[in-house]
C-alpha cells in the first residue's frame, strides 16, 4: 500500500536539515569576530588620562604653610566671593583687560611643563587670603612674562572696570619693590573702589611673581580690610628661599617665630624684651631684713624671756 504523505515529509526534513546546518555553520565563523571587540573592550587598560597628575615632590617641599604667615592663619576654605564680584569685569582698555583677567585668572606665569603645586590660606580675623602656586617653566618665557607684567602695571595705573552686575569700580594699580627676591620678580598692588556688599568699600590685592631657576611661584594676597605689604614681601622672600633650598636638595623648613610676618601696626611689646635690666630698678631692690628693723630694735617686749604680754604697765 503506498503512503503519498512520506514525500513532502522528507523533503521538509531535509530542508529543515540543511538550513540548520547552514546556520550553524555560520554561527561558527562569525562567533570570534563578534566576541573579539567585546573582550578587547574589557581586556584594554584604563585611560590614564582621568588619573590625577602629582606635582613635583620638589614644588610640594617649596608650598608654604599657614604657620609661615603668623598665628591667625588657617588652610583655606574656599575661594572668597569677592574674587568674582570684583575682580571678573569688563575694563575701559584692552591693555588693562589683558591685567584684570590674568589676575583674576592667576595666569601671570602662563602654562608650566607638568603639574603645578598650590597652596591657599585664610586670615581668621580679617578675612583676607593668600594663594600660592609652584611650577616649573621655560627661563625665557618667565621673564619676558614678567617684563610685561612690569609694563601692564605702568599703562594701567587708574582704570574702570564693570561687573556682571552693572556696577562700575574704580581700580588703582601701583608697583611694589621686591629688591633681592628671586633671580627675577616682579609685583604690583591693585586696589578695587566701589560698592562692596551694599556698602562703599576697597579690595586689595597684592599680586608677587618671582622666579628661581626654570621654576617660578605665584602669590596673591588680598582682602577687603587692607592687607599689609610687608607680609606680602616677607612671604615672598621665604617662598623664593623655600624654593632654591628644595631644587637644590637641601631641606625646607617653616619660618621661626621671629621670622614670621606681621601685620601693619603690630610690634613686639618692649616690656617682653629678654634684655631688659630689672636689678637697676629701685622697686626690686630687695627689702631689708626683719631683724634690721628699727622699730624691732631694743623692744622691751621683744626682748628674749620676754612674752610680749603685761611687760608694759597698762
Amino acid at each position: 500500500m503506498r503512503h503519498p504523505y512520506r514525500l513532502p515529509v522528507l523533503v521538509f526534513v531535509a530542508v529543515v536539515f540543511v538550513v540548520g546546518a547552514a546556520w550553524l555553520w555560520q554561527a561558527g565563523q562569525a562567533g570570534p569576530e563578534a566576541t573579539a571587540p567585546a573582550h578587547r573592550r574589557t581586556s584594554a587598560p584604563p585611560s590614564a588620562t582621568g588619573a590625577p597628575v602629582r606635582p613635583d615632590a620638589r614644588l610640594e617641599r617649596a608650598l608654604l604653610s599657614a604657620g609661615d604667615l603668623g598665628a591667625d592663619w588657617a588652610a583655606t576654605g574656599g575661594a572668597a566671593t569677592w574674587r568674582d564680584g570684583l575682580l571678573k569685569g569688563q575694563a575701559d582698555r584692552s591693555e588693562c583687560q589683558e591685567l584684570l583677567d590674568a589676575v583674576y585668572a592667576e595666569d601671570l606665569l602662563g602654562e608650566p611643563s607638568g603639574a603645578p603645586a598650590v597652596a591657599g590660606f585664610d586670615d581668621t580675623e580679617y578675612g583676607a587670603q593668600v594663594r600660592y602656586q609652584v611650577g616649573t617653566y621655560r627661563r625665557d618665557e618667565i621673564d619676558a612674562r614678567l617684563d610685561h607684567l612690569g609694563q601692564l602695571a605702568e599703562e594701567c595705573q587708574e582704570f574702570t572696570s564693570t561687573g556682571a552686575s552693572g556696577r562700575t569700580y574704580g581700580i588703582q594699580v601701583a608697583p611694589i619693590g621686591l629688591p633681592g627676591i628671586g633671580d627675577a620678580s616682579q609685583a604690583l598692588r591693585m586696589t578695587v573702589k566701589g560698592d562692596v556688599d551694599g556698602s562703599r568699600g576697597a579690595l586689595t590685592l597684592d599680586v608677587a611673581a618671582l622666579r628661581v631657576g626654570d621654576s617660578a611661584a605665584l602669590l596673591t594676597h588680598g582682602g577687603l580690610y587692607g592687607v599689609s605689604v610687608d607680609t606680602t614681601r616677607q612671604a615672598a622672600q621665604l617662598g623664593a628661599q623655600r624654593l632654591r633650598d628644595a631644587l637644590g636638595g637641601r631641606s625646607t623648613r617653616s619660618a621661626a617665630p621671629s621670622e614670621q610676618p606681621t601685620e601693619a601696626g603690630q610690634r613686639e611689646d618692649p616690656a617682653y624684651e629678654e634684655d631688659q635690666v630689672y636689678e637697676d630698678d629701685p622697686a626690686y631692690e630687695e627689702a631689708p631684713a626683719q631683724d634690721e628693723d628699727p622699730a624691732y630694735q631694743e623692744d622691751p617686749a621683744y626682748q628674749e624671756g620676754g612674752s610680749g604680754e603685761g611687760d608694759q604697765e597698762r
